[in-house]
């Protein structure tokens, strides 16, 4: 039996990319999205699906949206909505790394009202909420799902932390997935492309940057990211309350990573990696600005975490298998430029 699933944040990278791939195997959902009417929720939901290389006209029926709002309780929707989906899934999220950008009462405002719908479903409903691996950046090495939360947080990062808390405190059961780092692979919009995929060619423009070289960074690309969202929605039964969508450890080192780019970037050999703890002397103005827009990325460029996906495997097989990245990040990072690169990234 097919699920009726209702989600928020399908205009965001993950969302999108997850109704698409529903829309594929032939399953429709239900859009939450910010709109004052019905025509104009669905209106900014197509806007975003035809954005992606999934989107196929045939898809217009399997993709509907509903206008609500995940800052208001029961993210603006009547109780005949949210009784008419088997699966809410939360994904929803204000992602800006600026420190002024009030990210973390929107995500706990928006969690606080999931917490709400969560404490009102039926027994035959689920819920899953969408958090990030990055919640624990530490110790180095393999991180496990059942880890601490520890490391480095940014407004985003405690948000996600805190909203997974406050959840979890309700005692009603859902199920966090946390995807990685996600790379928005055949989506041409350049907000959602902004990601520390534009850190790539910033590095190699500066030449001399604090990374280890045998430190690996586990990432994955945004389509790969929805299909095992899709599996894990359609189990009836899982293991665990948590799971990480991510490469694990099969991740790649930095130094795997610039020998994979250096025939589609040749200015990747001018990459020089000093070690985590180099404190880079930019001389110029133009290297201080490329400097400083790396800042908010390099906490997660020198984790050295990678996130197991042991648990997912179990789940769901080879569709928790990332593809190798040398299948597509010379094809991402040939679509724009040195600065498209630092434009984007300095405003993180």
């Amino acid at each position: 039996m097919q699920k009726r699933i209702l989600l928020s944040g399908a205009t965001g990278l993950i969302g999108g990319e997850l109704m698409l791939v529903l829309a594929a195997m032939g399953i429709q959902s239900t859009a939450i999205v910010r709109a004052p009417d019905a025509m104009q929720s669905r209106a900014r939901l197509l806007d975003r699906l035809q954005k992606s290389a999934l989107w196929q006209s045939g898809f217009i029926d399997l993709v509907q949206a509903v206008p609500g709002d995940i800052e208001m309780a029961n993210f603006g929707l009547s109780t005949a909505v949210l009784q008419s989906a088997d699966v809410i899934l939360h994904s929803a999220a204000s992602t800006s790394f600026k420190p002024d950008a009030g990210v973390y009462p929107i995500n706990i405002k928006a969690a606080t009202n999931f917490a709400g719908i969560l404490k009102n479903l039926m027994p035959s409903q689920r819920g899953f909420f969408v958090g990030t691996a990055a919640v624990t950046m530490e110790p180095r090495g393999v991180i496990t799902e059942d880890m601490v939360f520890a490391g480095y947080a940014n407004d985003y990062i405690r948000s996600k932390r805190d909203a997974e808390t406050l959840l979890r405190s309700t005692g009603v059961p859902f199920v966090s997935l946390r995807p990685g780092i996600v790379l928005s692979r055949g989506i041409d919009d350049a907000k959602l492309a902004r990601n520390m995929l534009w850190a790539i060619p910033v590095m190699a423009e500066l030449g001399e940057v604090p990374l280890d070289p045998l430190a690996r960074l586990d990432f994955a690309p945004v389509d790969f990211v929805a299909r095992a969202f899709a599996e894990m929605l359609h189990k009836e039964n899982l293991a665990h309350d948590c799971y990480h969508v991510s490469t694990g450890e099969a991740s790649m080192t930095f130094q795997t990573l610039a020998d994979e780019l250096s025939l589609t970037m040749p200015g990747i050999k001018k990459l020089v990696m000093r070690g985590r703890d180099f404190v880079p002397a930019p001389t110029f103005a133009r290297q201080r600005w490329m400097f400083a827009a790396l800042q908010p990325y390099l906490p997660f460029l020198t984790a050295d975490a990678v996130f197991s996906n042991a648990r997912l495997c179990a789940e769901i097989g080879t569709f928790a298998l990332a593809p190798a990245p040398s299948s597509y990040l010379g094809d991402l990072l040939g679509a724009f430029s040195l600065s498209d690169a630092v434009r984007q990234m300095y405003t993180p």
